[in-house]
């Protein structure tokens, strides 16, 4: 239980850090690089806070052999906007921009493949509607979210929400059709001196922590803690959290 009372102790202490800082930061107009950091710092807290609830649980417990899998998932989140954080903060802020835009495009894409869940939404509140006419409520729904944003086919009977091609982005003056990926991002990250040992413990742990999403019957002993032991016998959570600390310190400090 030592294990768990490091990490239970850790995780308040980045949670009350995060919490000041944004404090501190959450009144006036933000620069929108900064302005983003500050989001993702608030996913961050999102998701460590939730992490500690489930701490909490397995001190009460005693067993972490059911929530090590969750853990992991919710600090591979953490991990990934640490290092989406530091890196926009120290990129040209010309190719930070795109790439911003390209991931509110690439968001805008992905919610064309969300009408099922809409459609469950409205039906969940009572109201009787039929299918088609709910479809128009989410197509307008979609362009009062992202107008300017998708492009709307009107040769059709019925308005259809399509996705912008390769060529329509690059027509716009994008150099790129996709979002970097976090693996070009470090790449980028610990070719600057100062952030190399910090940023290389940041994307181990997140390279380990992604193994979680995947399901393999000869990997379920890393993802899982053994069941017969209160603690954990497969990595140092504690640890963790401190090389997470470490890199959302430098995403607070150096933008300026």
């Amino acid at each position: 239980m030592t294990e768990i009372k490091q990490l239970f102790a850790e995780e308040l202490t980045l949670l009350k850090k995060i919490q000041e800082y944004g404090k501190e930061r959450s009144h006036g107009k933000l620069e929108r690089v900064e302005k983003v950091k500050l989001l993702l710092l608030y996913r961050i807290y999102s998701n460590l806070y939730s992490s500690l609830l489930l701490t909490a649980h397995v001190l009460k417990t005693g067993k972490i052999s059911l929530f090590q899998l969750p853990i992991g998932l919710l600090l591979r989140c953490c991990f990934t906007d640490c290092l989406f954080a530091i890196y926009i903060q120290r990129a040209n802020k010309k190719q930070v921009y795109e790439e911003l835009d390209l991931r509110t495009i690439e968001y805008a894409n992905s919610m064309l493949e969300r009408k099922e869940v809409y459609r469950d939404q409205i039906k969940s509140t009572g109201i009787i509607c039929d299918d088609a006419f709910i479809d128009h409520l989410w197509e307008l729904t979609m362009e009062d979210n992202f107008l300017g944003l998708l492009t709307l086919d009107d040769d059709q009977e019925k308005l259809t929400v399509i996705k912008r091609s390769k060529q329509q982005l690059k027509d716009e003056g994008f150099s790129r059709a996709k979002g970097v990926k976090t693996k070009d991002i470090v790449d980028f990250l610990i070719s600057i001196p100062e952030l190399r040992k910090v940023v290389t413990r940041l994307y181990h742990y997140y390279k380990y922590f992604s193994q979680y999403e995947h399901f393999s019957e000869n990997g379920q002993a890393d993802v899982l803690a053994s069941s017969e032991k209160a603690g954990n016998d497969n990595i140092h959570l504690p640890s963790a959290i401190k090389a997470l600390s470490a890199g959302v310190e430098i995403a607070m400090n150096n933008y300026g």
